[in-house]
């Protein structure tokens, strides 16, 4: 009887062992389905905002009177959290347009900027717009947010002044999207 039991009980233990596993199974699928909570930023976490202008940009908070100023595009200040809250709330057209670009991507997700983000050329590649193809730019340029726009026509301004922009027809498709003058600039 025992001899009979025991080839039994190994086959219980193979049971029991595929139960673990699906357990463990079912409790890793379990975790991924959970919807994952936002992370709580500190307010006074200080966030590195990025100048996405051609040129000088001041921010002046409604809130307390503090003054931010970026002089070039790519120049990086610090704000704290709870003052791009006021920004959103107060002057929007920096974070919507956007005239500041914010990397933590935590930060970007509560300020709701996702979408805005979506369409945005990375910072590091806005020199690459203008080597692409006309075609390609073509999608592009028309998705873009008003300021990213306006930052590539005036870089494709200083790009034609500087002889790096000779590209007639993405001059040409600047133009017609940005309502720019630019053939002028090529003589």
């Amino acid at each position: 009887m025992a001899r009979g039991r025991k080839p039994n009980s190994s086959v219980d233990e193979n049971i029991v062992e595929e139960k673990v596993v699906d357990e463990q199974t079912v409790k890793v699928e379990q975790e991924k389905s959970k919807p994952q909570k936002k992370k709580q930023i500190e307010r006074d976490a200080l966030i590195a905002c990025f100048n996405v202008t051609s040129g000088r940009l001041t921010y002046i908070s409604r809130k307390s009177g503090l003054q931010t100023v970026w002089s070039n595009y790519g120049d990086v200040e610090y704000l704290e959290f709870a003052e791009l809250l006021t920004m959103k709330s107060s002057q929007p057209k920096f974070l919507n347009e956007p005239w500041i670009f914010v990397e933590d991507e935590e930060v970007v997700n509560q300020l709701g900027l996702k979408e805005v983000y979506k369409n945005i050329i990375p910072l590091n590649e806005v020199d690459e717009f203008f080597a692409l193809d006309v075609n390609k730019a073509k999608e592009i340029l028309p998705k873009l947010p008003r300021g990213m726009k306006d930052l590539i026509g005036d870089q494709a301004r200083k790009a034609i002044q500087s002889g790096d922009l000779y590209n007639i027809q993405l001059v040409r498709l600047l133009e017609q999207e940005l309502q720019l003058d630019l053939i002028s600039l090529m003589d």
